[in-house]
């Protein structure tokens, strides 16, 4: 099989083959594609295939890449606890990459009251809650919250994510560049991967993408796109003049691995997982 995908993935074969093979034995030893990936942290070669993919300026290819790797942690979530307020970020690159599906089954319907969570999630999942369903209800609640938030001491990545969804919110596409432009300061201060985060930060361009979700086309066209290493202002470019979508970087040999990765919800109605 690894001469087969050769030519599908070059310099990456032996990577993804790894990978491949892994995933068939803990699948054929669990049953479950859940429980056959929680077995691994980083169980998905996403940061090994980046910076390739990332040479080669294939922007598809990418998308692909950050899609299947945002599948990977999106069901890990979606089966696990008992809020889904600890995944915002992963809702952020469900919308980098156009994984819609995934991201309406992560953004609650309503505000949660959630504890013990990172502080940053709180305000700003409340936030997009509101702007993706529409609900000024929501909206109501979580803006003066959220404007609070801004002005405390909390670290700028996290201060300039719920400023960007403010400036969302007041359909401001002037700050909201400003805000995301600080963001990508803010990741390179923070606690974040160097080979992933800090080569490419997908929640900026899932952001990004929020406004080209909400916006009209003449307001989004308003939005400067930041002048930093970790925004890809091609794939940003890419994104949004194709068609998108998304499939597998790499599809395995057992069809209901590929299944329950772009349609979670099969593994969630299944009993006792």
């Amino acid at each position: 099989m690894a001469e087969e995908h050769q030519g599908e993935w070059g310099a990456l074969s032996p990577i993804i083959q790894e990978h491949i093979n892994f995933t068939m034995k803990r699948y054929r030893e669990t049953g479950s594609v859940f429980k056959s990936i929680v077995a691994k942290i980083g169980f998905f070669p996403y940061m090994e295939c980046l910076g390739k993919v990332l040479m080669d300026q294939d922007w598809n290819r990418l998308n692909n890449l950050i899609y299947q790797e945002n599948c990977f942690r999106s069901l890990c979530s979606l089966m696990c606890g008992d809020t889904h307020y600890w995944a915002f970020l992963e809702m952020l690159e469900a919308l980098a990459v156009g994984n819609m599906k995934t991201l309406d089954l992560l953004v609650p319907q309503k505000t949660e009251p959630v504890n013990h969570i990172f502080p940053v999630y709180r305000p700003a999942t409340d936030l997009l809650i509101g702007l993706w369903r529409k609900d000024n209800s929501v909206l109501d609640y979580a803006v003066p919250r959220a404007k609070k938030f801004v002005c405390g001491k909390r670290p700028q990545w996290e201060r300039a994510t719920i400023a960007y969804l403010l400036a969302m919110y007041d359909k401001n596409p002037k700050e909201a560049g400003v805000q995301l432009g600080l963001l990508c300061k803010g990741v390179m201060r923070a606690d974040f991967d160097v080979d992933t985060d800090k080569t490419l930060f997908v929640p900026a361009h899932g952001l990004y993408q929020l406004a080209a979700c909400l916006w009209d086309k003449e307001l989004f066209q308003q939005l400067p796109m930041p002048d930093h290493k970790i925004f890809s202002k091609e794939y940003a470019v890419w994104r949004n003049t194709q068609k998108v979508h998304p499939e597998l970087f790499a599809k395995y040999p057992e069809p209901m691995i590929n299944n329950v990765l772009v349609n979670p919800e099969i593994e969630m109605l299944e009993p006792n997982k």
